[in-house]
């Protein structure tokens, strides 16, 4: 079994994600080449979790086919019952003019809810010294106060939602890198000290987005993620993650060539108060085989 499929199988199996046309789609592009990535994420909450949340995609040598791959999945999903997806937004993203050699990887996610309108796709993009995209995109994004005051780095992610009502929009991804997180003059003009105090040292990175509300969600990447599950101190979190870890041991001691990672994301104004309610854990992987 392909490692993408192996730890999709796990995800499914584990957090209890019943099978549906939707997932069979999933599965379907999944298998076979030359998808490369997949993320599984789990939104954590007082009263419980939200797991049926998962993305695949192609990295840049593979990105003509992939791109396709991505449209054809879209087509697939938007003729189910009651699905009406509006790709205006990712038909500007992707029109003639597009210079794929500087997309460097780009995927597509399917969110499932309990109900029709809480359901979306997701399609995602990283490209690199592309400022004519960045610009466009951020056009396209809900105003973000002092956005000029983050660093814009080469490379540049960001979504496009595409919710199964019809709604969409953009999501952008600045980040700090290493060096970043160690200027604190700039940690200071970005207002992110109290938030990020204590974690920050954990970190080589950490990625911002921001909701439609336009508050700030951060996304972390540790250094050690067993540490930072720790500072959380969530319970809910930590029985969560020690499944991710023995994912993480099964694939590592089955397959060669391959990059797994885990990040967590959470909500600014929540770690102010320091009352966490929601943490997202997203753990991906990257193979060829």
């Amino acid at each position: 079994m392909r490692p993408l499929l192996r730890m999709y199988e796990f995800h499914k199996k584990e957090f209890g994600i019943r099978d549906n046309a939707f997932f069979r789609i999933v599965e379907e592009f999944l298998s076979r080449p030359p998808c490369s990535l997949l993320e599984c994420s789990i939104k954590i909450f007082p009263n419980g979790i939200h797991s049926k949340r998962v993305r695949f995609g192609y990295e840049q040598e593979d990105i003509g086919e992939g791109l396709d791959e991505i449209l054809q999945f879209l087509e697939r999903i938007s003729t189910s019952r009651n699905v009406n997806l509006s790709r205006d937004i990712l038909n500007r993203i992707l029109d003639e003019g597009l210079d794929v050699s500087r997309v460097m990887a780009a995927g597509v996610g399917l969110d499932y809810g309990e109900r029709m309108s809480d359901s979306k796709a997701k399609c995602y993009f990283m490209v690199n010294d592309y400022p004519e995209m960045v610009n466009r995109v951020l056009s396209l994004h809900i105003p973000v106060d002092g956005i000029g005051n983050y660093p814009m780095h080469d490379s540049f992610m960001f979504g496009i939602d595409m919710n199964f009502d019809g709604r969409t929009g953009v999501e952008i991804y600045p980040f700090l890198d290493s060096q970043n997180l160690r200027d604190s003059g700039l940690i200071e003009k970005l207002g992110l000290r109290k938030a990020i105090e204590g974690l920050i040292e954990e970190c080589n990175a950490l990625h911002i987005s921001f909701d439609r509300s336009g508050r700030r969600i951060l996304h972390f990447h540790p250094i050690r993620t067993t540490r930072f599950v720790r500072l959380l101190g969530n319970r809910q979190l930590s029985l969560v993650y020690s499944n991710v870890q023995i994912l993480k041991f099964l694939l590592n001691r089955s397959y060669d060539k391959i990059l797994f990672a885990v990040n967590l994301s959470l909500v600014e104004d929540e770690l102010l108060s320091k009352r966490i309610q929601t943490i997202n854990l997203q753990y991906g992987l990257t193979s060829r085989d």
